[in-house]
């Protein structure tokens, strides 16, 4: 019997049968009229007692329930929490209150009552945006685009946009794998809300950016916590994510890899913009329900100048050891040059030489004035040597002076 009791108040106090309890009360009310001018033979006493004060009862309820409201809540509008009140006992036509650009439309200083108070109400979420409910103890639901109701005992948690979203990073402090600190900056990036599928196909008009309530939970209740206790915005758990995976690839890599890679086959630059797009790398996802659209990785800067001054410094010299090594390489040319030609003059000297001592008389059949003649051009041909090496001794101390 007691739960056939506890059963009937449940459904005659639900929040789905606010009309039928204010008709219950109406019958209540008229028969409590009849009752009095049928007991009570002066009618003015039967209206005091049997009308006016059952009002003044209900009106002295009404508004002790809103105060207390209001009180609590730290509401300002009297009437807006009595009306609210009302509407919550005896109307099933609840408030509402409209939701769009990621906002609740409420006036520049006032307030609304399903904000503050909570359900029960309606929600008109304009289509791009999602809700997130909470009651006192736990989540609630995730409602989208639409008309919803919002139950008794439930609050909005958080509105949330579900277009795509802009960030950016500056001065990213990392100290690279050889111990050097150095910073990122210019890091931007385009983010969205994790879709169930990833299916750009699953979009219609009436709702053009599905959504995963998994994901949007991540947003919500994943969030970082600063130093001092304070949570930051949804938006800072995804530049979180970002950054933690610059850093470590940073943190793994020496600075004359990153500024300077030389023969290597991929920058590492390069392979830190890779990281974001393998499919491996669930990290955001994971995160914060997150999915990354685009990412421009930034620069790397050391943070001390004299980093700078000290590379361009070994940059020159080792450029100026490779030109005096072109230069020594083109000295050694041009000697070995000289003596090649000096080596072939001398054995073209040479020849003429054996070919004149050939033609000498060794037995005396030619006369003399051929044989003078003979060993006049062998001398000639010697001299002709001598100045030979002389000169070329002589150019080759300009050329070193110079």
């Amino acid at each position: 019997m007691k739960r056939k009791i506890e059963h009937v108040l449940g459904i005659f106090l639900s929040e789905d049968n606010a009309g039928y309890r204010l008709i219950v009360f109406i019958i209540l009310f008229a028969f409590s009229v009849l009752i009095g001018w049928y007991f009570e033979n002066d009618a003015r006493a039967a209206f005091v007692l049997y009308a006016a004060v059952p009002i003044l009862l209900f009106v002295g309820v009404m508004g002790g329930a809103a105060m207390y409201l209001q009180e609590i809540y730290e509401f300002k509008g009297f009437w807006k929490v009595l009306h609210y009140l009302f509407a919550s006992l005896f109307s099933p036509w609840h408030l509402n209150l409209k939701i769009s650009n990621g906002k609740k439309e409420v006036e520049s200083g006032e307030m609304h009552v399903l904000d503050r108070i909570g359900g029960p109400g309606i929600l008109k979420v304009a289509p791009g945006n999602a809700v997130v409910l909470e009651t006192l103890t736990a989540p609630s639901r995730i409602i989208g685009a639409g008309e919803n109701k919002l139950n008794r005992g439930e609050i909005i948690k958080d509105v949330i946009t579900l277009g795509e979203f802009y960030g950016s990073l500056d001065d990213i402090p990392v100290t690279t794998r050889d111990g050097i600190d150095v910073k990122i900056s210019g890091v931007e990036f385009r983010f969205c809300i994790n879709s169930k599928k990833h299916d750009v196909t699953v979009r219609t008009l009436q709702n053009p950016y599905p959504f995963s309530r998994r994901s949007v939970s991540d947003f919500v209740y994943n969030r970082t916590v600063s130093a001092a206790g304070t949570v930051g915005a949804w938006t800072m758990s995804v530049e979180g994510a970002i950054k933690g995976i610059i850093t470590r690839h940073i943190s793994n890599c020496d600075l004359d890899d990153l500024l300077s890679p030389g023969a290597r086959e991929v920058h590492p630059m390069y392979e830190l913009h890779d990281k974001f797009s393998q499919p491996e790398n669930r990290e955001i996802k994971k995160a914060v329900g997150a999915r990354l659209l685009w990412i421009n990785v930034g620069q790397l800067v050391p943070v001390s100048k004299e980093i700078d001054e000290k590379r361009l410094s070994v940059w020159l010299a080792k450029q100026s050891g490779i030109i005096k090594t072109l230069q020594a390489q083109g000295e050694a040319e041009k000697a070995s040059s000289r003596e090649r030609g000096r080596a072939e003059s001398q054995a073209v000297l040479l020849r003429s030489i054996a070919q004149a001592l050939q033609e000498t008389d060794a037995g005396g059949k030619q006369d003399k004035a051929k044989i003078n003649k003979n060993l006049w051009n062998i001398v000639l041909a010697r001299t002709a040597q001598i100045l030979e090496s002389m000169s070329a001794a002589h150019e080759y101390k300009d050329d070193k002076g110079a």
